[in-house]
Parts: structure tokens; C-alpha cells; sequence
């Protein structure tokens, strides 16, 4: 025969919180039929929190059970009813009703007392569980999202020195803890310049989380970045953390800041000036490390001047300004791009599509892409995927780009091209197509191309006279020769300008190159 300490050593193991009620029930009543004392129990879970909710009963429910579940208070007690004897209890988190017990007995109180005690820890601890398991999933989810291959200088494919210059920048912002604004068109890959910075940063082995402010509502993105407690709205049943305190020690990527409301903008000033958030709906605050890169296709400094956009906020978010050319400003980038595209989605649909015809190269490296690179992206994914053979033939070029090419001649558009072609054959071409428009007059070809070269060097190095030289083959006092010859004006950070005021005029310039 059991004794008492064996039944409660019992019904406490039995009690799981990772198991369902239902299960528990089924498995408590097996052990407490045998008891002889207790009729039978009831339990109603409120929807919205203990999960499965609904009623669940075992044994014999007592009559008139929801009449007598009303009377129940957040304590254990008795409650007299016409048939078996009930004892009960309402639980509560907080303020909230979550579920019911009831429990009839047969002259045994300290029994189902005991057992509404019971069943009343093992609800609350069940609720915590779901609370963890749901916090666990949501962060989850983020940290999933979060968890890239590791970008590094040479993953982001470009020959243009703009963007060379422009990585260089991003590797030396990601050394230091400075906010960074990264401005340029949509698809252009400012999400991919963000995780350059933070994989080369002292904050790479903590999550870089992202976050699209433009796809928010006002106040579901002050939740999503801030976190909201318990009961700050309809729905907000438990305490929710955001990705402020997820990214904490990591970066927080934020795209498309020029969206944010101008509320959502008073309280991101804050967080950056305070270093501390506050979760909707609670006044306590909270401690957070985090390094913000923002980005924006918008113009923010002409947002600012609109009253769009907050000045005090631009300024703290444009610490360091990176600005992602768009892909017609670097047409030498777009051979190097489609190839990559050919190899990425020819691996995921099994084909082989290698061969791009010279004619649609130079249609593709001509059209200004609006979608730039995400634009080219999907141009080169439908090709491989429609395309019959290996061979990128121009039906498969979207209509958009064949009426563009339509609409301008050949001899207007600026060319490169296929990078497979050796060089002695582009500058063959090249220069067949001057001598048959100029002539072969080799004294005027000579200057003319020292000229270009000189230019395109100065343009490439951003101005920057002493790697221009380097590049050109020769040295510094040569190519100020050479520039006051041909009246070449340069601006340090620009490249060549046609007004010589703009022009650069300290010798010390290249100190630092």
C-alpha cells in the first residue's frame, strides 16, 4: 500500500512542464483513481497562453463545473457544492487569469488541495517554458538571419577604382567603433559593403542582425528594434526583447533609415546618444552595446532640408559616409558580375549557359540598370534559366534592355569589352576604328593616348597624383610634367576637373598615399 510521502513523490515527478496538459492529466489520473478519494479534475487554459488551451477533464467532473470555476479566487479553498466537495483555485500571471483547477474529492480536502497546489506549479512552470521556448525562437530566427559566410575584401567582384577606393574606406571604417551611413541606389549591395565592415571588425565573433526600416510600421518597428513589455499592447502577453539587446556586443544593421518615422527618429537619437533603449510600454532602462550601420537609398542631407528627416539625427547616423556607385557609373564591373551570376545560377538549375555573344555583352555593359545590381542579377537568373543550349543568345535579353539598345547607336554608348579578349586585340580594334576616323597620323595619336591613359589613371586613383604615377610607370615630377603639357587639372579626391580652381595646388598631398 502507498504510503503518503510516496504519492506526493509520485505526482511531483509526474508533473513535466515540457509535457501537455492533457497528457498529464491522463497520466495523474492513473496514479490518483487508486487513491479512492478523489472524484475527478477539471481544468480550463485560457487561449492566448498556456498552450494547448480548452478544458481538459479526467475522472468525473462535478456538476455545474464553469458555474463553480467562476467562484474560484488566485488562492486554494474550498467550494461548497450540491454533489462531491471541490476544492479550487484561479491562477493569475500578474493580473491576468491564465487557467482554472478544480478538483473534486470524497472526504480527503488535504488531498485535492494538494493536488490543485500541484497542478498550479506545474502550470506556471509550463507557462515560463513556452515564455523561454518563444524568446529562444525569436532570437533564433534572428541570429538565423543573421549568419552569413564570411565577407571578405576580395568576395565583393570589382575592377572599378572607384569602388576599389571605396572598399579601402569601408576596411579602414571597420577597425574603429564610428557609426556608419552607407548612401547609394537600391541593389547596388550597401547590405554587402555592412558585412564587409563588421566581418573586419573587433565585433565580428558577436551577430550582425539586419533589419529592413522600410517594410515596418511606425510602431511595429519601435517594437521590433526596442522590445515591448508585458501587457504595452493587445497581444504583448510576456516581455519581448529587441534587436537592440539581441545585437548587444555586435553590429545592428539598419536599412533604409530614411523610411523611419520622425517618432521611431527621436527615439533612435536617443539610443545614440544615451547608449540605452527603453521597451514599449516600460520605463526602465536599458544598457546596450551596439555599433549602428545605417543605409538609404534617399539623398538624406536634401531630406534634412525638406524638414524629412532629422538634422540633430543625421548627423549623429553620418559619422562615416560611404557612397555605393551605382552599376552604370562602373561599367568595367559588369563582364566580371555576369560571369559570376552564369556560375552561381548555372550550379543551382544544373546547366551550363558560358557562352555571351558579343553583341548582347555590349547591350548589357551600355543599359544604365535602374535595379543595378539586383536588376542584373535576375537578368542573368532568367537567361540561364530559359536559355536552350549554353549560349546567352539575345532573345533571352529582357525587352527593356534590347529597345535601349534599339534607341541608342553603338558609336554613342560607352563600351568595354569581353574581359576574355587579350589586350593586344582591344587596342588592335581600337585603334582601326580611330585611324579610320582620324587617320593614321601617328604624331597626333601619340599625345592623344598619353593623354587618355594619364586621365584615366587620375580618375581611377581619385585624384591622387603619386598612384597615378605608379600605375602610369613613371614618376611623380614626370607626371606633373607631363600634366602641365596637357593643361590636366586635378582635384585630390575627384580625379580630373576642367576648372582650374577646383584644382588641387599643395605639394604634400600624396604624403599619406
Amino acid at each position: 500500500m502507498h504510503t503518503w510521502p510516496t504519492r506526493v513523490g509520485t505526482v511531483l515527478h509526474l508533473l513535466d512542464p515540457a509535457t501537455g496538459p492533457r497528457l498529464i492529466l491522463d497520466r495523474l489520473w492513473h496514479e490518483v483513481k487508486n487513491w479512492g478519494t478523489i472524484g475527478g479534475i477539471w481544468l480550463n487554459c485560457r487561449s492566448g497562453h498556456l498552450t494547448p488551451s480548452g478544458t481538459f477533464i479526467v475522472g468525473e467532473a462535478p456538476d455545474s463545473a464553469d458555474e463553480i470555476a467562476a467562484l474560484a479566487t488566485p488562492h486554494t479553498a474550498p467550494i461548497a457544492t450540491d454533489g462531491l466537495p471541490v476544492v479550487a483555485r484561479q491562477l493569475r500571471d500578474g493580473n491576468v487569469p491564465i487557467a482554472t483547477l478544480l478538483v473534486s474529492h470524497r472526504q480527503s480536502e488535504d488531498a485535492a488541495a494538494f493536488l490543485v497546489d500541484s497542478l498550479s506549479r506545474y502550470c506556471m512552470d509550463r507557462l515560463r517554458v513556452q515564455l523561454e521556448v518563444s524568446e529562444l525562437a525569436e532570437e533564433n530566427q534572428v541570429l538565423r538571419g543573421a549568419l552569413t559566410v564570411d565577407v571578405r575584401q576580395h568576395d565583393i567582384l570589382t575592377n572599378s577604382g572607384v569602388m576599389q577606393a571605396l572598399i579601402r574606406n569601408a576596411l579602414r571604417a571597420a577597425a574603429s567603433t564610428a557609426t556608419v551611413l552607407i548612401q547609394g541606389e537600391t541593389g547596388t549591395g550597401k547590405e554587402l559593403l555592412a558585412k564587409l565592415i563588421h566581418a573586419h571588425s573587433h565585433r565580428a565573433h558577436k551577430p550582425l542582425v539586419s533589419i529592413n526600416a522600410g517594410a515596418l510600421s511606425p510602431s511595429l518597428l519601435e517594437s521590433e528594434l526596442f522590445g515591448h513589455a508585458r501587457g504595452a499592447f493587445t497581444g504583448a502577453d510576456h516581455d519581448r526583447r529587441g534587436l537592440f539587446e539581441v545585437a548587444t556586443g555586435g553590429t545592428l544593421f539598419l536599412d533604409e533609415v530614411g523610411e523611419i518615422s520622425q517618432e521611431a527618429q527621436v527615439r533612435l537619437l536617443r539610443v545614440l546618444q544615451e547608449r540605452t533603449i527603453t521597451r514599449v510600454g516600460d520605463h526602465h532602462p536599458i544598457p546596450v552595446d551596439v555599433r549602428i550601420i545605417a543605409a538609404t537609398h534617399r539623398d538624406l542631407s536634401a531630406e534634412v532640408k525638406s524638414g524629412r528627416f532629422r538634422e540633430d539625427l543625421f548627423y549623429r547616423l553620418n559619422v562615416v559616409n560611404l557612397a555605393v556607385p551605382a552599376l552604370r557609373e562602373r561599367r568595367e564591373d559588369i563582364p566580371l558580375l555576369i560571369n559570376h551570376f552564369l556560375q552561381k545560377y548555372n550550379r543551382a538549375n544544373y546547366k551550363n549557359v558560358d557562352e555571351v555573344p558579343r553583341d548582347v555583352l555590349e547591350m548589357l555593359i551600355a543599359y544604365p540598370w535602374p535595379g543595378n545590381i539586383r536588376e542584373l542579377e535576375n537578368c542573368v537568373q532568367k537567361a540561364v534559366v530559359l536559355a536552350p543550349g549554353t549560349v546567352f543568345i539575345d532573345d533571352l535579353v529582357p525587352p527593356t534592355v534590347r529597345s535601349y539598345a534599339a534607341s541608342h547607336p553603338l558609336a554613342e554608348r560607352s563600351t568595354i569589352q569581353n574581359p576574355g579578349v587579350p589586350p593586344e586585340d582591344l587596342l588592335k580594334t581600337a585603334l582601326e576604328r580611330w585611324a579610320g576616323a582620324a587617320g593614321p597620323d601617328l604624331g597626333k595619336l601619340f599625345p592623344l593616348a598619353e593623354r587618355i591613359l594619364i586621365a584615366w589613371c587620375l580618375n581611377k586613383e581619385k585624384g591622387v597624383k603619386l598612384r597615378a604615377a605608379r600605375d602610369l610607370g613613371i614618376n611623380r615630377v614626370t607626371l606633373d610634367r607631363k600634366l602641365a603639357e596637357y593643361a590636366i587639372h586635378v582635384k585630390r579626391g575627384k580625379g580630373v576637373v576642367a576648372d582650374p580652381a577646383e584644382a588641387t595646388s599643395e605639394d604634400t598631398e600624396d604624403e599619406a598615399a
